[in-house]
């Protein structure tokens, strides 16, 4: 009786399925052929593979300190993040677990990394110019093959009290933070790569004019993203800035949409131009802007669109 339940149960189910099974399936089929009316959705599409990060470009050279600099203002000590450059006299130059600070003007307190280490604590900027630490708290990880590592921590000790001052080389700032002799402890670099921020005009590609307002490029230097319009098809991609090389800055996973296009020679150099730029520079009163190739060839120019709301 019990194995007749069971059967009798089995095939209700079996006959339930099927029709629903039927059922779903005509309306999928439905869909499709609707779908297939339609223009088909437009699907991104990866260029050729990104160039190796961190080539070309002009390896950063630390300026002159023996000649004080400017006092920084508390917009340019909260502007970013410094990567550290130099304890004393020791350059340091590593590709992973940069040490850096990070100044926060509004709250009186930085965070850091001495490679090995993550610190935070309070500062306070004096009247002098004089930076003094305090409330210095961090992490206790062992890291023989680091030998920068307690020169920094013992820099931003508790009690620290360290002259400042300001230097700027190109698109790089350094920040100096001296000893009560004048000796430099510490040597600190931000890129300003922030001059490419907003939506830009592109006016040549590879010395060849362009002629198109819907050829632009849009730059987001604080999300390391970019996108914009080949004149025919919409881009994207991430920006990287090597925090080794000066005026760095590198595009990769660059997708497109896949609309066929009528100029499609000058969609394909404006990829292939921003795939290889490993540089830029501002030209006139920041209007202007250039990228370059890893032998600093000019490879695209750009007029920034001005904000009609401004």
């Amino acid at each position: 009786m019990k194995y007749c339940l069971i059967s009798a149960i089995a095939v209700s189910v079996s006959l339930f399925v099927l029709p629903s099974c039927s059922v779903v399936q005509n309306v999928t089929d439905r869909f499709n052929n609707m779908v297939g009316k339609k223009e088909q959705p437009v699907v991104a599409e990866k260029v050729k593979p990104p160039k190796k990060m961190g080539t070309g470009g002009t390896k950063a050279v630390i300026p002159d300190s023996s000649t004080p600099g400017t006092r920084p203002s508390e917009e340019e000590l909260g502007g970013g993040q410094w990567n550290i450059a130099a304890v004393g006299d020791h350059k340091i130059e590593v590709e992973e677990d940069i040490p850096y600070v990070n100044f926060q003007p509004s709250t009186g307190r930085f965070y850091a990394s001495d490679g090995c280490n993550v610190l935070n604590g309070d500062y306070v900027m004096r009247s002098d110019g004089v930076m003094t630490f305090s409330n210095v708290l961090s992490t206790m990880k062992y890291c023989p093959d680091v030998e920068f590592a307690p020169l920094i921590s013992a820099a931003l000790a508790d009690g620290a009290a360290l002259a400042s001052d300001c230097n700027r080389l190109g698109h790089d700032t350094y920040l100096y933070l001296r000893d009560s002799s004048g000796k430099v402890q510490l040597t600190l670099r931000r890129h300003n790569m922030e001059f490419l921020n907003g939506n830009w005009q592109v006016t040549s590609i590879d010395g060849n004019p362009v002629e198109n307002d819907e050829c632009t490029v849009f730059f987001d230097i604080s999300e390391l993203k970019i996108h914009g319009n080949t004149g025919c098809n919409f881009f994207n991609g991430k920006i990287y800035i090597d925090p080794a090389r000066t005026n760095s800055i590198d595009f990769s996973d660059m997708g497109t949409t896949r609309v066929a296009c009528p100029n499609a020679a000058q969609e394909s150099a404006m990829l292939v131009a921003l795939e290889s730029t490993t540089t830029a520079r501002s030209g006139r009163d920041g209007r202007v802007a250039v990228l370059l190739d890893s032998e600093g060839n000019e490879l695209m120019t750009l007029k920034r669109i001005q904000n009609e709301n401004r």
